[in-house]
């Protein structure tokens, strides 16, 4: 299976008290048995961040070293010509509550030519996302 990984999912698969964690615990469980999972640097920043404000520093640290050392996950860089992209996504998508790092998820899922994205927040799949689980 391939798909992005988003915020939401990786918050609950490292937070145990993440209202989440025990489906995406499940979902990652249920996963093929090579799953690719591609997400990016602006996604990471986010889980860091705010893992390090509601589950602690070490939780935050761990967390991300652990992501950044397994072969399940694909880190994307995002450059300025994805975050060009990504501010033409915020302005066609002007009328939908998308974060700067929602926009730079969608052109890179457009292109990695990606469909589908593990998460558990709905701002994707109205923009035309399939949402797993």
């Amino acid at each position: 299976m391939k798909c992005f990984i988003d915020t939401s999912a990786l918050i609950a698969l490292a937070d145990r008290t993440d209202q989440y964690h025990a489906q995406a615990s499940r979902f990652l469980q249920a996963a093929s048995a090579a799953p690719e999972f591609h997400t990016s640097n602006y996604v990471l920043n986010e889980v860091i961040t705010r893992l390090r404000f509601t589950a602690g520093v070490r939780v935050a640290v761990d967390f991300a070293e652990s992501i950044r050392a397994s072969r399940l996950y694909q880190i994307h860089p995002i450059d300025q010509q994805i975050e060009g992209l990504a501010l033409a996504a915020l302005k066609k998508y002007a009328d939908h509550p998308l974060s700067f790092t929602d926009c730079t998820t969608i052109v890179l899922m457009e292109q990695l030519r990606l469909t589908r994205i593990f998460a558990f927040d709905e701002d994707l799949r109205k923009v035309g996302y399939l949402l797993l689980p």
